[in-house]
């Protein structure tokens, strides 16, 4: 009698182990974005300060999980495809891009990515859980549909400093715009908390502390035909979201653009000084980074651009001090929010 409760005890303990082993599981992969095909030469990933190197083949045969907070960083003529898991959203990642992956919020009710630099494609038909796309002071919140998103260096200019430009692409479906983070306190939209893109349109957004300015207009004919061009090819884990684009759609459609600029609040001039102060920190941070990673790609010790390797390797290594500043001088922009005195 005895050995039989013991070999019940044992049944169910060994139940709630796999059970608990289970659940862990699927709480993992709740949590991951899966790198499954590259196009290119190599990409890098950062994780706690450590920056790993990966080729095309290894995220073409095995696969590459990204845990949350981890940066992806792509070179020159390299694209990456991502399955968020488990809502199946996939994203196309651009060359000379870097974007980090947050997982879901603190509630599980979105997952969450942030754009540092370059141009992603997201496409998604799960409305369980919503995505947010974060970049330039502002976040975009897609249900469900087909977006581009760009946050580039564009200049007005020659002699016209560059500055960045956080654009949506609606490609398929509508989404909503809002401010946040520290760039929130002095983003307006007028007397609106929130902006909509639609479907078939663009909204890029040029913010400063002097102002907001938004230029909507229709999609162009441009950014639909570089990612058809440079569509998902990949094989993903899960079912793969419809990613065909439809070129004839807006061969046609050539309206004159829609421009809304929203002045800030009046503030103290200190406190204008000092977000000017920001903005330029910010517009260096990007420039040394983008440098750096262009250095390293043109002199990546694999190429032939640079005869001599040894050369092309100490400038390779020599890219990261600079790489370096930007990256610190970004962060610090970031976290540098301007003080009324």
């Amino acid at each position: 009698m005895m050995n039989r409760y013991n070999d019940s005890r044992r049944l169910s303990a060994l139940l709630i182990f796999f059970l608990c082993l289970t659940l862990n599981i699927q709480a993992q992969e709740a949590e991951s974005a899966r790198i499954y095909h590259a196009m290119g030469e190599d990409f890098a990933v950062s994780s706690q300060g450590e920056r790993i190197y990966y080729s095309s083949e290894i995220a073409n045969d095995a696969g590459i999980t990204m845990r949350r907070s981890e940066v992806v960083h792509t070179g020159r003529n390299t694209f990456l495809e991502i399955q968020l898991i488990p809502s199946g959203t996939v994203i196309k990642v651009a060359e000379n891009t870097s974007m980090i992956y947050n997982g879901l919020d603190e509630t599980g009710k979105f997952e969450d990515l942030g754009l540092l630099y370059g141009r992603i494609r997201v496409v998604s038909d799960n409305a369980i859980n919503p995505i947010v796309i974060r970049g330039g002071g502002v976040s975009t919140r897609i249900d469900r549909g087909d977006f581009g998103f760009d946050y580039l260096l564009e200049s007005d200019g020659p002699n016209i400093a560059p500055r960045p430009i956080f654009s949506v692409h609606a490609i398929r479906s509508s989404a909503e715009v809002f401010p946040y983070g520290m760039g929130a306190s002095y983003v307006s939209f007028g007397a609106v908390n929130a902006m909509t893109v639609e479907h078939g349109d663009c909204l890029s957004l040029d913010i400063s502390s002097f102002h907001t300015l938004v230029e909507k207009k229709e999609l162009s004919r441009e950014t639909l035909v570089f990612w058809s061009e440079n569509n998902f090819s990949g094989d993903p884990p899960r079912r793969m979201p419809d990613t065909r684009i439809a070129l004839g759609d807006y061969v046609t459609r050539a309206p004159a653009p829609i421009i809304r600029y929203v002045p800030t609040e009046p503030e103290p001039v200190r406190k204008t000084l000092n977000n000017r102060t920001k903005n330029t920190v910010l517009g260096v941070g990007l420039f040394l980074t983008a440098s750096a990673v262009a250095a390293q790609v043109i002199t990546h010790p694999a190429r032939d651009i640079i005869s001599d390797a040894e050369l092309a390797k100490r400038l390779y290594n020599i890219a990261y001090i600079p790489m370096g500043l930007g990256l610190a001088t970004l962060l610090g922009g970031i976290i540098y929010n301007p003080s009324v005195k």
